[in-house]
């Protein structure tokens, strides 16, 4: 059975994470013990936070009795903070509109006490999280830049790490993994700084879903269970039944059902403890996905059903409602029963509840499944069929996303190893002036002298670097076409398959060859022959992605790398090449020119071991076009694929 990820994995990741946010933010430099006296002022927010982290409800009804008694008693400061407390409690518990109110009346007590600068620097922070709509980001840049400023200059270390943790939801939800990855790791330096062990798990707990992504050394599960061990003996239920969960999610992904059973358990346990209705319809979601892994049909319908019972009274988790759903049919799919034939149309009736592809394709896989199981097989393809579609699209949208990520990665670090250099040279150049300085130190007018020469060297070095770099930049490119060379492509094959390897992600090479090119030179000159070459370059350049790059490889043969690609989609690009080939003018060729070319096809699998073994398979299909009649492309043979040219057509 396919995985399905939990809403915490998919959609709903970015709001849980922007929920702890502020739980979280509340946290660093207030302490973590429930036991401390009773406390004032921006104090106050930290304590109620503790309690939130082991029962929320609790924490709610604790925090109104002690507002109540601050109001009673005339204490502005301590009624300020409890009442953002209240706010943070709202959007833990999925209230967004409670929170809304809440903050309205934070604002209406900001007194003129000496803490008022405080006071409106977090009232601010939190008021940025109750916005709704998609985020701007410059105006977000200099919002955090401001209120960072505002922090140092009121000493507000609480606050500068607060302001962190913003900047690694922001980038989760914006799917930047690579940024959102060291935003974490910065948010877990500043916990381990201030000795704050719930951030700490807040951070861990957030890198695990990431970990797959950006490539880290250890599994998903490593980091959810690091952020157990950070709570230690803290009373904090809460947050331990999200963790739980987590890593149940992540071990059973692992195909891990025994230990994903007792994470789930666990995490199921503690809900009902606290009486946490959203908790223990995670917990029971998850139980339902351990029994349908193990095909155990009746204990996975019990929990199913359980934990669509529990989604009747929580408005706010529609997404898990629909994954609930879908687990009663495939279980009732397993074990039969009249009642399958509604609940699927009632499951078919969710999908307006949440219409994202990604919903449709669950929903369309557990319909699939039950229509089977009905013999309703006609129907039941036609959801196959579906599923299949949306899973490729959202596939093939996430690959195209990677790749782009791959390619600003390459771009980043190479840029950042031309700064590493400039930084160098002028750190020696400073050194060494320093050094003359201090060896002439009563010189004042050669001081002087050495300041005119340190002006007229900078200059020289400037002007040195550039032509550098223009000799850099000719040793890459071919001299006749302005394309990429042997050695300029050859590198970069090399480091796009060390990077695909590593995150598994697809890479395809082919290897072009122009047809009949020596008759061109032969009948028409070297001149028209070299136009030929120009032309190639043109087209190619024109029908390629940012992230791939084509290079002359030697005479008339182009090699083409395409990061993120499978061999299945070459056909394509054949064609869209063929056509920007015909489209370029050739002067002294009569139009049209009839230039064409062969191309061979090489998809990265287990089998190679380099990049050159992947090369030479390429090699070996652009011989069997060129046998099989040129103007071709030809590869291994693959499920769906074609080989594309007039022939093929034909």
């Amino acid at each position: 059975m396919p995985l399905r990820l939990p809403p915490c994995l998919l959609q709903h990741l970015p709001a849980r994470l922007w929920a702890w946010l502020l739980a979280a933010a509340c946290l660093v430099g207030a302490g973590t013990s429930s036991a401390s006296p009773p406390a004032s002022g921006f104090d106050a927010l930290g304590q109620a936070s503790n309690l939130a982290l082991d029962d929320p409800r609790a924490a709610e009804s604790h925090t109104r009795r002690r507002l109540a008694a601050s109001r009673a008693a005339g204490d502005a400061d301590t009624a300020f903070w409890l009442q953002l407390a209240l706010v943070d409690l709202m959007i833990l518990t999925d209230r967004e509109a409670d929170s809304r109110r809440e903050l309205v009346a934070a604002r209406a007590l900001m007194s003129s006490a000496p803490s008022a600068q405080r006071q409106r620097l977090w009232l601010e922070f939190y008021e940025r999280f109750a916005r709704t709509g998609p985020v701007a980001l410059p105006e977000f840049r200099r919002e955090q830049a401001a209120a960072r400023e505002a922090a140092r200059m009121a000493g507000d270390e609480a606050l500068l790490c607060a302001l962190d943790v913003h900047d690694a939801v922001l980038q989760i939800e914006l799917d930047a993994v690579d940024e959102a990855w060291v935003a974490l790791e910065s948010v877990d330096r500043c916990a381990v700084k201030l000795g704050e062990p719930a951030l700490r798990a807040y951070a861990l707990g957030a890198m695990g879903p990431l970990a797959g992504r950006v490539g880290a050394k250890d599994q998903p599960q490593a980091f959810f269970q690091r952020a157990l061990a950070a709570l230690g003996d803290l009373p904090t239920r809460f947050k331990r039944a999200w963790l739980l969960e987590d890593l149940g999610w992540a071990q059973l992904k692992a195909g891990d059902t025994a230990a994903a059973k007792q994470s789930f358990k666990q995490a199921l346990a503690l809900s009902t403890e606290i009486a946490d209705v959203s908790g223990v319809m995670r917990g029971n979601e998850g139980l339902a996905e351990v029994m349908l892994r193990r095909r155990e049909a009746a204990a996975a319908l019990s929990h199913a059903r359980a934990a669509l019972a529990q989604a009747a009274a929580h408005e706010g988790l529609r997404f898990r409602k629909v994954t609930a759903q879908t687990q009663v049919v495939e279980a009732l799919a397993l074990q039969g029963g009249p009642e399958l034939a509604a609940e699927i149309d009632r499951l078919r009736a969710m999908e307006a509840l949440d219409p994202t592809a990604r919903t449709g394709a669950l929903i369309a896989r557990a319909a699939a499944t039950g229509l089977r199981a009905l013999g309703r097989h006609e129907p039941a393809y036609a959801e196959l069929e579906r599923y299949i579609e949306l899973t490729a699209a959202d596939e093939r949208s996430q690959r195209e996303h990677d790749a782009q990520r791959l390619q600003a990665r390459y771009d980043a670090v190479r840029r950042e190893a031309e700064n590493e250099a400039l930084r160098h040279s002028a750190e020696v150049a400073r050194l060494e002036l320093q050094a003359r300085s201090e060896r002439q130190r009563g010189l004042w007018a050669l001081v002087g002298a050495l300041g005119l020469a340190l002006v007229g060297g900078g200059a020289y070095f400037a002007r040195a670097l550039h032509h550098r770099r223009q000799l850099a930049e000719l040793a890459l490119r071919d001299e006749l076409t302005g394309a990429p060379n042997r050695r300029a492509v050859l590198a970069f094959a090399r480091e796009e398959f060390a990077v695909t390897r590593r995150l598994n992600q697809p890479l395809t090479i082919a290897l072009l060859d122009l047809d009949h090119f020596k008759h061109f030179n032969d009948t028409h000159g070297h001149a028209t022959g070299d136009r030929v070459l120009e032309a190639f370059a043109r087209a190619a350049a024109c029908v390629v992605r940012g992230q791939d790059r084509v290079g002359r490889w030697g005479g008339e043969e182009w090699l083409l790398v395409m990061p993120g690609t499978r061999a299945v989609e070459m056909p394509a690009v054949f064609d869209r090449l063929r056509q920007a080939l015909a489209a370029q003018a050739v002067p002294g060729l009569p139009a049209p020119h009839g230039v064409t070319f062969s191309m061979g096809v090489a998809e990265r699998h287990a089998a190679h071991d380099s990049v050159e073994a992947l090369i030479a398979e390429a090699d070996h299909h652009v011989y069997r076009a060129k046998a099989q009649g040129r103007d071709l492309l030809c590869a291994a043979p693959l499920p769906g694929m074609r080989e594309a040219g007039p022939q093929a057509a034909g």
